[in-house]
């Protein structure tokens, strides 16, 4: 027999996971139309929901979503508040909703010339391991950044978050004590996504070292993050975003920022060797570096040189297959390097973490 305050805790659990649903599809640019309200929420929980968490949440103020998507959104919520308010007498669409939803469409009307989309903050919502408590908003931690909408924009596909970076978070989060206590390279930083969860992982586990380095740059016991990317544009949004203040990456003593042009592993060894040493890490990480077939040497001719040090115990590459040509022919380089062994692992998926 169900105790009726168990079932009234699951019925308040899954009201509450229902509305935090829809704030982190806002928060991450879902499209609305994938968005649902479930049937049993009352006109006056949806629209204080709306009012309270998104428009007014100081958080989107400060770090919102694009104007656009923000006007395909507030027309889908008008248009949910205006089938529920039929259900229930005495229901009236708060003024501050139509005010904001009104001044959108001006600004989107203002910008009609503009061909291109806007960049935008995305924030992701993540469960974090040391996080605790009966209030599911205290389940989560945050990663925002400014993102391109665009697939290409500056030249280059870096300035976006891919799929990859959300499947390689979660395994890390999963397994926190990889990253927890080492100091980690990452190949393809891009906008720092997978920078600010290491780094909050980091900072959740006490930032200390589970062995002391016998040389190198860092002091000894102290945790560091190097982040790499061949783009300058790239690497200059990587550091706004990892230094935003609603990053816990904003307040880490120790993350550095190099540009990293994966052929010097071909034509300028001096200059990779200085980077290894300097940056002492203890894991590679990667993700989404697999994409065009011209870059797979230098990618394996990097990942040798770096497993080749002494003190790097592992490389993880997370790729999304494109082109099975292509992850073939990657596979075929590790498997030909002495100092690369490869590990196809086709299980590790995206899921609700973010």
């Amino acid at each position: 027999m169900v105790e009726p305050g168990v079932l009234t805790c699951r019925t308040i659990d899954t009201r509450t996971s229902s509305l935090s649903n829809i704030l982190r599809a806002y928060s991450a640019l879902v499209p609305p139309r994938q968005i649902s309200i479930p049937p049993f929420l009352a006109f006056s929980e949806v629209q204080g929901f709306f009012l309270n968490s998104i428009l007014l949440n100081g958080h989107f103020k400060r770090y919102p979503p694009s104007q656009k998507y923000q006007r395909k959104f507030w027309k889908w919520a008008l248009e949910r508040l205006e089938v529920l308010s039929q259900n229930e007498e005495d229901n009236e669409i708060d003024e501050l909703i139509y005010q904001h939803y009104l001044s959108l469409i001006r600004l989107v009307w203002y910008d009609r010339n503009d061909s291109l989309p806007s960049d935008s903050y995305i924030t992701y919502y993540w469960k974090s391991p040391a996080m605790h408590g009966s209030d599911e908003s205290q389940l989560y931690e945050t990663v925002t950044l400014l993102e391109s909408q665009t697939t290409v924009a500056a030249s280059t596909t870096g300035l976006r978050t891919w799929r990859s970076s959300l499947a390689l978070a979660q395994y890390l989060i999963e397994h926190a004590g990889l990253v927890a206590h080492s100091t980690v390279l990452e190949l393809g930083s891009g906008i720092g996504f997978l920078g600010i969860v290491v780094a909050s992982l980091q900072l959740h586990f006490g930032l200390t070292r589970t062995c002391t380095p016998t040389n190198g740059t860092l002091p000894p016991g102290k945790l560091g993050i190097f982040l790499t990317d061949l783009n300058s544009c790239v690497l200059d949004r990587c550091q706004s975003n990892i230094k935003l203040p609603c990053n816990r990456s904003s307040v880490h003593p120790n993350i550095q920022y190099r540009l990293l042009d994966w052929f010097d592993a071909i034509s300028a060894q001096e200059n990779l060797k200085s980077l290894l040493v300097e940056a002492h890490a203890d894991i590679i990480l990667g993700a989404d570096i697999v994409f065009d077939p011209a870059l797979v040497p230098p990618l394996v001719a990097t990942l040798s040189a770096a497993l080749s040090q002494a003190h790097t115990r592992m490389a993880l590459i997370a790729l999304t297959i494109r082109n099975e040509v292509t992850f073939d022919y990657f596979l075929k380089e590790t498997g030909a390097s002495p100092a690369l062994t490869a590990r196809a692992n086709t299980e590790l998926q995206h899921d609700d973490h973010f």
